[in-house]
C-alpha cells in the first residue's frame, strides 16, 4: 500500500503539473472506483493539491474537490498511452490542455470521490485521524499508546493513532528504534516512544527523498519507480543479515501483517 512518502511524492508531482488546469472530460471505466457525479466537476479549475496521511485532495477554485485514496494498489499517472487501454485503468480525467490523468488499480479498493464541500470533508476526516509522526509530541504519542494493549506494530499502523505510517515504514522505524513489534504498546517508556517517533520520521523522510518504495505496484505520477526498496532496513529481508549485528532477520506475523525483526537488536 502506498504510504506517506509515496502519497506525498505523488502530491508534489500533481501540484507541479496540474495546478491551474481545468477538468474537461471524466471517463469512468469502473463505477466502484469513482464516487459521485462526474458532471459536477466538468469545467472546474484546480487551485491546490493537499494531503492528510495517505489521502490526496484536489481542491478546485470553487468549494468542490476530489478526495483520492490509492489504498492497496492504486496509481495516479500522467499522460501515458499505455493506460488508455490497460486492463486495470478505472478512471481517466482529461484536462482542457489535452493531457490525461489515469487512475489505475488492480484490486479496485481505492477511489476518486467528488466532494461538494472539500474543506468540510477534510475537517471531518482529520477529526478521525491521528497526527503524523513529525506533528505529534513524544508525550502525546505516549499518552495514546498507554491506552492500548495491542502490539506496538499494530498500534502505529492504526491511522486513528498515527497517520501516514504503513507496514514498510512501520517495520523499518521499529528496527531503527530497536523495539520488538510484538511488545504491547502500553509497555513503552517515554524514552522509547521518543526514539520510535524520531526513527519513524527518519525513515519517512528517507522514503520521501527516494521517491517512495516500489517493491510492489507503486509508481509515481510520471509512472516511475521509487527506490526506497533498495534501502530497506528490515522490511522484506527474510534471512538477510541485520545491518547492526549481522543476525539473520526473521519474518513473523503481527496483527495479521508480515513483520521483519532482528531477534538480537529489537527488544
Amino acid at each position: 500500500m502506498p504510504e506517506l512518502p509515496e502519497v506525498e511524492t505523488v502530491r508534489l508531482q500533481l501540484e507541479r503539473e496540474i495546478l491551474g488546469s481545468t477538468i474537461a472530460v471524466v471517463e469512468i471505466h469502473e463505477a466502484k472506483n469513482f464516487v459521485g457525479d462526474q458532471a459536477l466537476i466538468i469545467g472546474e479549475k484546480i487551485g491546490k493539491v493537499g494531503r492528510v496521511g495517505k489521502y490526496l485532495f484536489v481542491h478546485f477554485e470553487s468549494d468542490k474537490g476530489l478526495v483520492i485514496h490509492l489504498k492497496m494498489t492504486g496509481r495516479l499517472v500522467l499522460q501515458d498511452d499505455f493506460y488508455d487501454t490497460a486492463k486495470h485503468t478505472r478512471v481517466i480525467i482529461t484536462l482542457a490542455d489535452g493531457r490525461k490523468v489515469y487512475y489505475w488499480d488492480i484490486r479496485k479498493f481505492g477511489y476518486v470521490r467528488v466532494e461538494n464541500n472539500l474543506q468540510l470533508s477534510i475537517s471531518n476526516l482529520q477529526k478521525k485521524m491521528g497526527r503524523e509522526p513529525w506533528d505529534i509530541t513524544d508525550k502525546d504519542l505516549l499518552g495514546k499508546l498507554k491506552k492500548t494493549t495491542r502490539p506496538i506494530k499494530e498500534a502505529i499502523l492504526d491511522q486513528t493513532m498515527l497517520a501516514g505510517v504503513g507496514n514498510i515504514y512501520g517495520n523499518d522505524g521499529l528496527w531503527l528504534a530497536g523495539i520488538d513489534p510484538r511488545r504491547t504498546a502500553n509497555s513503552l517508556r517515554l524514552t522509547e516512544v521518543a526514539k520510535l517517533r524520531m526513527s519513524l520520521c527518519e525513515v519517512l523522510n528517507r522514503g520521501l527523498a527516494l521517491g517512495g518504495a516500489s517493491d510492489n505496484t507503486y509508481r509515481d505520477f510520471y509512472g516511475e519507480r521509487g527506490s526506497y526498496q533498495d534501502e530497506f532496513l528490515s522490511y522484506g529481508r527474510t534471512g538477510e543479515p541485520c545491518n547492526r549485528c549481522a543476525t539473520k532477520l526473521k519474518r513473523i506475523v503481527v496483527g495479521g501483517r508480515g513483520s521483519w525483526i532482528c531477534q538480537m537488536c529489537q527488544k
